[in-house]
């Protein structure tokens, strides 16, 4: 056990107000990109593509560093950025996944045509029927695969994202500092 470090890190921001606020954008942020590419006549045949990946990331980016940017002294360690670019890309995902619904089920109602021959071509639905594979392209379970989907490369993208915008290592704690801390 003396080989485990510990590291003391403050957190300097109201992070809560900021995961919500940023994961909200973030949010929005994909659904225009969905809608942009339908109306650029290239849309979505799958709820995550690496469009949306790209955007998730880029969007995640931007909002640690406004978040880093309205602190007080500008520091933000990788503890206090991973969980905002985390939090943040979970709220996103369930608005991400809202909206899919809403496109599959009202605005783009073929994505159930493009998503059905994309499982029919998958070697190991073979065995399947149309009517099993129906079942797997309805917009509640497009909406589901896309929260899903999001919510897993979120925790990726907030590792980088954290990884490039920290700018202060946390206390390592050493057992001198657990014995004045114990003597308080």
């Amino acid at each position: 056990m003396g080989l485990l470090n510990r590291y003391k890190s403050t957190m300097h921001g109201n992070y809560w107000k900021g995961i919500c606020k940023y994961g909200l954008l973030i949010g929005i942020g994909l659904s225009l990109v969905v809608l942009v590419r339908y109306w650029l006549m290239y849309p979505i045949s799958q709820p995550v593509s690496y469009t949306e990946n790209f955007a998730m990331l880029i969007f995640m980016f931007l909002a640690v560093f406004f978040y880093k940017r309205g602190l007080e002294e500008r520091k933000i360690t990788l503890k206090e950025s991973y969980i905002l670019g985390l939090g943040s890309g979970i709220v996103a995902s369930i608005i991400y996944g809202m909206f899919l619904f809403v496109y599959a089920q009202y605005i783009d109602v073929d994505i159930q045509k493009r998503c059905f021959e994309l499982q029919r071509a998958v070697k190991t639905n073979v065995n399947l029927n149309d009517e099993q594979l129906m079942s797997m392209v309805t917009p509640s379970s497009i909406a589901f695969s896309g929260i899903m989907l999001s919510s897993v490369i979120s925790i990726l993208w907030a590792l980088v994202v954290s990884i490039f915008l920290r700018n202060e290592q946390g206390v390592l704690i050493t057992k001198e500092m657990k014995n004045l801390e114990k003597e308080k």
